[in-house]
């Protein structure tokens, strides 16, 4: 589905508790550093070391509900940063594994790094691991995970590696895991325009996507993702105000698919 131009309560209740997506309000009047004590960052919440898209109000919580968490259970997320979600799913009890190389980025002038993530658990009471490294590289074991997550990551990644990353998510994903996704609907790229990409991305087939991964989809109307035949990009165009469009231009869709489960 794409996300509807209206967030549902129980969304704006989210972000309200946890001052999603881009930290609380107070955030602007704190310096960096002071937003990093044990005072200062229940004030700005978790998600207060990392600029965001306007999109993610709807995106986090979303994930969280169709993450479906519950204690005990090992998430994975790829290309996290330090947006803040992470520490929302350790804190529901799960076990919080953030695969992200960081390279050059600084998120808000904060370095993507273990000693970053280990400053912020001390802060939050969490115990979310950050791995530098691309996930074909950190070598999980098979069936590893309950859950993988990623939020607006893979229209920034060429196909060629994607069916790469696809293929690994099968691997570490027990049978029965979600593998949960949110993909960014360029509106200033094909099929909108003759653009093929722009600063950002390019849009994903999410229909290849799903036939790449070797999962069962779960959530997500063909309609509503770029790639279907029912998807009509005019139809989309034709009916923008009904969804939700970032701070660039991009709408949101939302994907959820199953690890089928093993065979007796």
């Amino acid at each position: 589905m794409l996300a509807p131009a209206s967030l549902p309560w129980k969304y704006r209740w989210f972000n309200l508790k946890w001052g999603a997506p881009s930290g609380r309000l107070v955030r602007g009047l704190l310096s960096r550093e002071r937003r990093a004590t044990p005072w200062g960052a229940p004030l700005v919440g978790p998600f207060a070391f990392q600029g965001n898209n306007t999109t993610r109000a709807f995106e986090y919580p979303w994930a969280v509900e169709a993450l479906q968490l519950r204690p005990g259970l090992r998430v994975l997320e790829i290309g996290g940063s330090l947006s803040g979600f992470q520490f929302v799913v350790d804190l529901a009890g799960c076990e919080m594994i953030d695969v992200d190389p960081g390279d050059a980025f600084h998120a808000s002038g904060w370095p993507v790094t273990p000693a970053t993530v280990a400053r912020l658990n001390r802060l939050f009471g969490t115990n979310v691991t950050l791995l530098n490294q691309y996930l074909e590289d950190a070598k999980f074991p098979d069936d590893s995970f309950d859950r993988v997550v990623s939020v607006s990551v893979f229209e920034h990644i060429p196909e060629n590696l994607l069916a790469g990353i696809l293929a690994e998510v099968r691997r570490v994903l027990k049978p029965g895991g979600l593998l949960v996704l949110t993909v960014d609907l360029f509106l200033d790229v094909e099929p909108f325009t003759r653009a093929t990409s722009n600063v950002y991305g390019h849009n994903v087939s999410v229909r290849w996507l799903v036939e790449t991964s070797g999962l069962e989809r779960v959530h997500g109307r063909p309609d509503e993702l770029f790639g279907y035949p029912e998807f009509s990009a005019e139809r989309i165009s034709n009916n923008r105000s009904r969804y939700l469009v970032g701070k660039y231009p991009a709408m949101v869709q939302t994907i959820v698919l199953r690890k089928p489960a093993a065979r007796a």
